[in-house]
């Protein structure tokens, strides 16, 4: 629908891109809780996949008592939608540094995961 050349219910071209990779973001977060909780093996496995896949959220554990509390699930079912409007907008910026900066702070936060940081939670 476009009024006086205004086009309605559509996101502005800066927008755009950003908003496709949040939306793409969602399904990678359903995949990526799927493997965690299948990783954590009812409270009895290793959480290798959630230290993978969700080292920012795992390492908030560290403030909660060492448990896997609420804000690291928030900080978990964001992420993937996080990094996909980050890839979107740095794409349309034509720029790949905010991503891989990005994908270095999650490298980070995995190793300090690995590391002996946190516990087993088993």
């Amino acid at each position: 629908m476009e009024i006086e050349g205004i086009q309605m219910f559509a996101a502005p071209n800066r927008f755009r891109r950003p908003l496709i990779g949040l939306a793409l973001g969602v399904p990678v977060t359903v995949l990526a809780l799927i493997a965690a909780i299948v990783s954590a093996g009812a409270g009895h496995g290793d959480y290798v996949a959630a230290r993978l896949l969700f080292p920012a959220p795992m390492l908030a554990s560290l403030l909660s008592g060492h448990t896997i509390a609420a804000p690291s699930i928030v900080i978990a079912l964001l992420q993937f939608p996080a990094y996909g409007a980050l890839i979107g907008w740095s794409l349309g910026r034509q720029s790949s540094v905010p991503t891989f900066f990005a994908a270095a702070v999650h490298i980070a936060a995995a190793i300090l995961c690995f590391s002996g940081m946190i516990p087993n939670f088993s």
